[in-house]
């Protein structure tokens, strides 16, 4: 079966007003640590963090570089050298079921200047059905990221990671997994998207 990985374009607004069950798994960060901010964080409820550091950062804090947001994860946290993120739970990703993700980034907007860019990969289970590497550049804003999958009967996990090490990385917020309704799941096989999955396998950056 052949994998299919793609923006969401004008999709993304046919299921957006459709009645979806509750997420996989939905994370804003704003609850961590009791709602306070910390530097070299690993104490989250739906993640671990491994090989490095990663920073809760955000409202209430010196470090609120995008005010207004919350709390949001500097996904290069203070040891000079980024830490991975990976999903606490392995979600079950039912055969030819489409899956959808999505998250928002920013540029590392830090006062410092550093890391004019930052890369940021995201893959779920290891890049088999999702492998995505994502330039944002240093004043870059929140934008969502929205990406399409499909699965193959098997568990995966979830994973951030940022191509840094200087202590200053992309930001994350609002992590979204969910299973996409099946009108959307027909109509994605309808207009025959699944066919074009050999071309779509591709590495994409934004």
């Amino acid at each position: 079966m052949k994998k299919i990985i793609f923006l969401l374009f004008p999709l993304i607004f046919i299921f957006s007003g459709q009645s979806i069950a509750a997420p996989l798994l939905f994370d804003d960060f704003n609850s961590e640590n009791s709602g306070g901010a910390a530097l070299n964080y690993n104490g989250f409820f739906n993640w671990t963090v491994s090989d490095g550091s990663v920073d809760l950062i955000g409202q209430g804090s010196s470090w609120d570089f995008l005010p207004g947001n919350g709390l949001y994860v500097d996904l290069d946290g203070s040891t000079n050298n980024a830490g991975i993120m990976t999903s606490k739970t392995s979600f079950i990703f039912e055969n030819e079921k489409f899956y959808a993700l999505s998250f928002s980034l920013a540029g590392n907007n830090a006062w410092v200047d550093w890391s004019p860019t930052d890369e940021v990969i995201v893959q779920v289970a290891a890049g088999s059905l999702l492998n995505q590497t994502i330039t944002v550049l240093k004043k870059d804003g929140f934008k969502t990221f929205t990406y399409i999958f499909i699965g193959e009967g098997s568990s995966a996990s979830l994973t951030f990671s940022n191509a840094g090490g200087d202590n200053v990385g992309a930001l994350l917020d609002n992590v979204r997994l969910e299973a996409v309704p099946e009108p959307i799941s027909m109509l994605l096989f309808g207009t025959g998207l699944v066919g074009i999955g050999g071309f779509v396998r591709r590495k994409f950056k934004k």
